[in-house]
């Protein structure tokens, strides 16, 4: 299974004041409130855990078919890895000035996945990735939609049944982004 997330971090700026008191503490352990701290840049570390664990939740959301309850705290980070229930997912994050992004797929699992970050609206990240889709499988385009099950699961349809492909889609700010695994 697959999830991903961005974070624009001039938007992340505004929006959020992670130095008030209690803040660290709803989100982060204690282990990972050390790292931020110890980190060269504890600004970068708090959004690179935070998209470590929002990539994790929906991947692990995708893989057991949940319905949406995130809680933080059930979603431990080390290093490059994420365990919840005895579940461990492997993340790749990129850093960039602008946005922080990040892609967590299932230990267990071979992932063969594609994953693009685009700037600008989500429409236009959206049909490139149904374009994608529809070259991959040597379908039309016109029969390539992306819709969300009852859970918010993104699903891909192609001629309205569902593909099964294990797909992530992430927005903040400025920035979108897919990751998909076929």
């Amino acid at each position: 299974m697959i999830g991903n997330d961005i974070i624009d971090l001039k938007l992340a700026a505004v929006q959020s004041n992670w130095q008030r008191k209690g803040w660290l503490h709803k989100i982060f352990t204690g282990s990972e409130q050390k790292t931020i701290w110890d980190a060269n840049d504890p600004n970068h570390m708090i959004w690179k855990l935070w998209s470590m664990k929002e990539a994790a939740y929906k991947a692990h959301q995708r893989c057991f078919s949940l319905s949406p309850k995130y809680n933080p705290w059930d979603f431990i980070c080390t290093d490059n890895k994420v365990v919840t229930q005895n579940k461990s997912y492997q993340t790749i994050s990129k850093y960039t000035e602008d946005y922080i992004y990040t892609i967590a797929y299932s230990d267990a699992e071979n992932t063969n996945f594609v994953s693009k970050v685009f700037t600008g609206a989500q429409d236009q990240y959206k049909r490139i990735l149904q374009n994608y889709i529809a070259d991959i499988k040597g379908v039309n385009l016109c029969d390539v939609t992306l819709q969300k099950d009852n859970r918010g699961i993104p699903d891909v349809k192609i001629c309205n049944q569902s593909s099964h492909i294990p797909l992530s889609l992430s927005s903040h700010g400025s920035f979108s982004a897919f990751a998909i695994d076929l």
